[in-house]
């Protein structure tokens, strides 16, 4: 992680003690980060919506909800925020069924010093996603103007023949010979 950048982390915890190891091991790894903790999901909801977040780490079990309903607001509030699930006690289903939700990632709290490589991971995944996506906008518009100029050009083309066909025509009819010879 490049300690120049300061990553916005939103943790979704409800242990404050378990909120300061992750914070402890983040620190110790370089991070450069500004991190918000909530544990409602109203202050969630909220959170998303009002600021712009790098990264989510979410608690598997919460007051109220989950991290499955956790991720799921995520997804609709903002899609391109790469979640892990940071849990006590998650089980292997569980966890496969969270990443096959858009997870990216779980880490075990009694296994923290992996947390630092999935947010690494993560972020450079999101990273690449966004470049792609911008990627494909760029091809989308440049698709969008080869398609208008060619219609231009083509339609351009087509008329031409059009008014070499009239001036055939006109031509014929007042007894001289065709100036335009078309290929069809």
């Amino acid at each position: 992680m490049n300690p120049e950048i300061e990553l916005n982390v939103l943790s979704l915890e409800d242990s404050s003690k378990d909120f300061d190891f992750i914070c402890e091991r983040l620190m110790d790894d370089g991070f450069n980060m500004k991190i918000t903790r909530v544990e409602k999901e109203s202050e969630y909801i909220s959170s998303l919506r009002n600021t712009d977040w790098d990264i989510i780490l979410a608690d598997f079990k919460l007051p109220g909800f989950n991290a499955f309903a956790a991720l799921r607001i995520s997804r609709e509030i903002c899609p391109d925020v790469p979640f892990i699930c940071v849990s006590g006690t998650i089980g292997e289903e569980t966890a496969i069924d969270l990443i096959k939700s858009g997870a990216v990632d779980y880490v075990l709290k009694d296994r923290l010093a992996r947390l630092p490589a999935a947010i690494n991971r993560a972020l450079g995944e999101a990273k690449e996603k966004q470049a792609r996506r911008m990627a494909e906008e760029a091809l989308k518009e440049k698709m969008g103007e080869l398609i208008s100029f060619h219609d231009l050009a083509v339609g351009r083309e087509l008329r031409m023949i059009a008014l070499k066909k009239e001036v055939n025509e006109l031509l014929r009819k007042l007894g001289e010979d065709e100036k335009y010879t078309i290929v069809e």
